[in-house]
């Protein structure tokens, strides 16, 4: 009867990296999903952008006058929304980088995924399936009450 006492007052065993709050892991999933639909709006527009400097320094006869309607230079337009949404990208993965504890070299890989075009996409993908996993090994702890 000893025996199966001392083994139900025993602590599981596990890895001790792989405890998580549960603040931490709520945040870490919200943390995810905000990097995920950055990393895909961030993709976007910066292939929109690089389609329009193909355009724009390519194709077309006058790169200071293509893509200007009355006035409205909409090169300027999309290069502003890229940045801003590169802006509000690098945020994302700031936190999803302190959620999940990962070294500077992991954010700055993230970082430059925004400026290749497509590399959003393939890292967001693969990203996913790290955080997934890392996540479901977690042992979320609840604090003392």
């Amino acid at each position: 009867m000893s025996e199966e006492h001392e083994s139900l007052d025993s602590r599981p065993d596990f890895d001790e990296n792989d405890v998580w709050s549960v603040k931490r892991f709520t945040s870490a999933r919200n943390a995810l999903k905000f990097y995920r639909v950055m990393a895909f709006i961030t993709g976007t527009m910066l292939l929109i952008l690089t389609v329009e400097m193909i355009y724009k320094y390519l194709i077309a006869a006058d790169p200071a006058t293509a893509l200007n309607f009355g006035g409205f230079n909409l090169a300027a337009a999309i290069a502003i929304c890229h940045g801003w949404c590169y802006v509000v990208y690098l945020i994302g993965c700031f936190w999803l980088n302190q959620q999940m504890r990962w070294t500077l070299g992991r954010y700055l890989i993230l970082a430059l995924a925004g400026v290749v075009p497509v590399m959003s996409f393939i890292l967001e993908r693969r990203i996913h399936r790290q955080v997934d996993a890392e996540l479901e090994a977690a042992v979320v702890v609840a604090p003392k009450s």
